[in-house]
């Protein structure tokens, strides 16, 4: 009995060793997102894409990206506004519908640059990055939903960007228990790939 005791404790202590160390790990390479504005004013906002409805209107968490997006800009918080992402879950392009809404919001056609190509969020920093260097960007304020921004917050940094992550709020009568799920769909992804070597 004593054995089997000592037998139990023993794997216990292993498995909590284990999954501490691997939590660990993760938090070293995904830290706390950078949120601390350094500056009152960046060039331009970064919007990361989520997928339109199949109708070609925006979603309810596109519309929140896009709605804080254009806050700041009204709000002379950033310049310019970077709106990425291609046609992923269907045949609308993101950057197109997103920066349709930003139009109805009040933003000028002139003050938004579409980054078309990206289907992922690396791709979202990454060609997003190379739209800022063509357009003489120095900064951004990279804007996503709250459960997304420490994956985003990671590819910032990779591109070796200046920047700032924004939280756009969650869609009205969306759940605790969404949010929550989301969150941990996302970094259990990016836990997965950790692993791949992808990062």
């Amino acid at each position: 009995m004593k054995q089997k005791k000592e037998w139990i404790m023993g794997v216990s202590g292993g498995v909590l060793t284990f999954f501490g160390m691997n939590l660990a790990a993760f938090f070293l390479m995904f830290p706390n997102p950078k949120k601390r504005w350094e500056q009152d004013r960046y060039d331009c906002a970064v919007v990361c894409g989520y997928h339109a409805r199949k109708d070609g209107r925006p979603t309810e968490v596109m519309k929140r990206r896009v709605e804080k997006a254009a806050e700041l800009w009204r709000e002379r918080r950033v310049g310019y506004l970077v709106m990425s992402g291609a046609a992923v879950a269907n045949d609308w392009v993101e950057a197109e519908v997103m920066k349709q809404y930003a139009m109805e919001l009040g933003v000028p056609e002139q003050y938004i640059v579409e980054e078309k190509r990206a289907d992922c969020t690396f791709r979202n920093l990454r060609y997003s990055a190379e739209v800022m260097k063509n357009c003489g960007f120095q900064d951004c304020a990279v804007v996503t939903s709250g459960w997304h921004l420490r994956k985003a917050d990671h590819y910032a940094r990779r591109e070796g960007l200046r920047y700032v992550m924004v939280r756009a709020e969650e869609p009205e009568g969306q759940s605790v228990w969404k949010t929550l799920r989301l969150q941990l769909e996302t970094n259990l992804h990016m836990y997965r790939n950790m692993w791949k070597g992808y990062y």
